[in-house]
């Protein structure tokens, strides 16, 4: 019993390492202009290679997409931390500042992810050279 149930679970994760491109990642890579016609699409290594691309690309979108939210909220908590500065009241003196603080530090945490999405898209680049000779 215990050999079957160990066959089943197998079997069950059979399809999911399966290394062929779906319809989806193949109209993915052909708008990053990589012209899959011509490739042999059976060949592990260029299959490997092309899902390392497709890694790359959700990486570096995700990290972007981060980077954009953080450097939004950045800004706008010390354009309305300024805002709240300009006024004479001494209580929004106290949350003017932290807001202007509070946007400085997501600016700062943003950076990282705007270098990440940079260094990102130029691994994903080298990659698809390999591809466009």
């Amino acid at each position: 019993m215990k050999k079957i149930a160990i066959l089943i679970l197998l079997f069950s994760f059979y399809s999911g390492i399966s290394q062929t491109l779906s319809e989806k990642e193949i109209a993915k890579l052909n708008s990053l202009e990589i012209k899959t016609e011509k490739l042999n699409l059976e060949n592990t290594t260029i299959q490997k290679d092309l899902n390392e691309i497709l890694k790359l690309e959700r990486k570096r979108k995700k990290n972007k997409t981060i980077g954009i939210v953080m450097t939004t909220i950045s800004v706008s908590g010390m354009i309305l931390g300024g805002a709240l500065l300009s006024k004479d009241n001494g209580l929004t003196d106290v949350f003017g500042g932290m807001m202007v603080a509070g946007g400085a530090v997501y600016g700062g945490i943003s950076i990282p992810f705007w270098v990440s999405s940079k260094k990102r898209k130029k691994e994903r680049d080298e990659l698809i050279k390999m591809f466009n000779k």
